[in-house]
């Protein structure tokens, strides 16, 4: 088990640092964006795709980060009020049907995905813009998210999901806690 969840590890922060370039570009590309269109009154062409090609990468990429590092916002009710093996099911259950939500959302993505990598689609706007790789990516992040909570499901079940809770006290990995 350590072993899976050190490859999660090292994927979800691989794809987090690919979300935070992307975040970064976003608002290099809106300071730019903005600052130009006060100037001169017109957009930079290009800069209004690149931002929405972005805002994927920061959401599918950013999310199994968040994931990981069990930043996401749940309502846990329910189990913090049950114990042993009533709290083992309920949470294996809520993971397990999470983990099926988006295996039904990465399938069709990939397929959708693997189709617009076969004709190079492309996005018209100012300018012409591939969003082949963006569809790729959406299918990659939800693939990953699915191996996650497939996981977390497994964990869950044998009574090993508090592997992933968050650091207790107040070091740096407990932002936001």
């Amino acid at each position: 088990m350590h072993a899976v969840r050190q490859a999660l590890k090292i994927g979800a922060d691989g794809l987090g640092v690919v979300a935070m370039a992307f975040l970064a570009l976003l608002m290099l590309g809106t300071t730019v964006d903005v600052t130009t269109r006060a100037i001169t009154g017109d957009p930079v062409p290009g800069l209004f795709e690149m931002s929405e090609l972005s805002m994927v990468m920061v959401v599918f990429f950013g999310a199994g980060w968040a994931q990981f590092n069990d930043s996401h916002i749940r309502v846990t009710m329910l189990p913090d009020r049950l114990h042993g093996f009533a709290k083992r099911l309920v949470t294996g259950v809520a993971w397990g049907l999470g983990a099926l939500t988006l295996l039904m959302l990465a399938i069709p993505a990939t397929r959708e995905g693997l189709y617009s990598l076969s004709i190079l689609e492309f996005r018209w706007g100012y300018v012409e813009v591939p969003i082949w790789w963006t569809k790729l990516s959406v299918a990659i992040g939800l693939w990953f998210a699915f191996v996650q909570m497939a996981f977390r499901s497994l964990l869950a079940f044998l009574g090993e999901d508090e592997v992933f809770a968050p650091p207790q006290g107040g070091g740096p990995d407990a932002v936001g806690h």
